[in-house]
């Protein structure tokens, strides 16, 4: 069966930005949606059309679309040279010893550069009536 409006899909994602960083997205880097709901942008919808169950493709998103995707929460840059999200550091003096680890807020995701495009490479998991 393949991708057009009214179906219910199921693809796995990567994102990756025009200089080549990777946004992590977590480990079930998998959507499901109806196509033509308004879920997802535009541009990608465009890119699904004709795929069927084990096609791969990469698809660009514009910058100006890019943040309509429904990243979860917790993504972020694979390279950044912050610190990870929800993770911090403490070095000094505690009860505990030297060194500290502190778990941060699991609502974080790092935002998108609003000038960059987004390639998605994708892989269609399943196509079915909605």
């Amino acid at each position: 069966m393949e991708t057009e409006p009214g179906k219910r899909i199921n693809i796995r994602y990567k994102c990756r930005l025009d200089d080549g960083r990777v946004y992590l997205v977590g480990e079930h880097n998998t959507l499901e949606f109806v196509v033509g709901a308004g879920r997802v942008p535009t541009a990608l919808e465009q890119g699904l059309m004709g795929m069927t169950r084990g096609d791969h493709r990469v698809i660009r998103v514009p910058a100006s679309e890019a943040n309509l995707f429904p990243f979860p929460l917790g993504s972020h840059f694979a390279f950044s040279t912050d610190r990870a999200p929800g993770v911090a550091y403490d070095f000094g003096p505690g009860l505990g010893g030297d060194v500290s680890l502190s778990l941060g807020r699991r609502d974080y995701r790092e935002p998108l550069p609003a000038d960059q495009d987004v390639f998605f490479e994708i892989e269609m998991l399943s196509v079915e009536a909605a």
